[in-house]
């Protein structure tokens, strides 16, 4: 998910950081910006990423994001596992994510 495209990600990415204060400045320090650079990649897909876990967001990001959906899902299930130990609350944040997420976004199951 490397070549999250400024034209692709911008209208959803400006929607999300209106509704949600929680990330309304990390996201829009880079929506400020004319061009992203890969480490500007990787920081909006983990604040993504961890937005997603907030219950509050989980639906607004699946919709809008759904292109990268899985590659959040992904992100998240990797940091649950980070440092060898699993990070129960991650995990547990995970799982309702997914089960808000499943009925309109199946491809979560696998």
């Amino acid at each position: 998910m490397e070549h999250l495209s400024l034209e692709v990600a911008a209208t959803p990415l400006r929607l999300i950081a209106a509704k949600s204060e929680k990330s309304r400045s990390e996201l829009g320090r880079f929506l400020a910006k004319q061009v992203w650079t890969p480490q500007d990649r990787q920081c909006i897909l983990s604040t993504l990423a961890q937005l997603l876990l907030d219950k509050d967001y989980t639906v607004l990001v699946g919709r809008q994001l759904r292109p990268i959906l899985l590659d959040l899902l992904e992100r998240n299930a990797e940091a649950i596992k980070a440092g060898g130990q699993v990070n129960h609350d991650l995990h547990e944040r995970l799982c309702v994510s997914m089960s808000k997420l499943i009925s309109n976004h199946p491809d979560v199951l696998p």
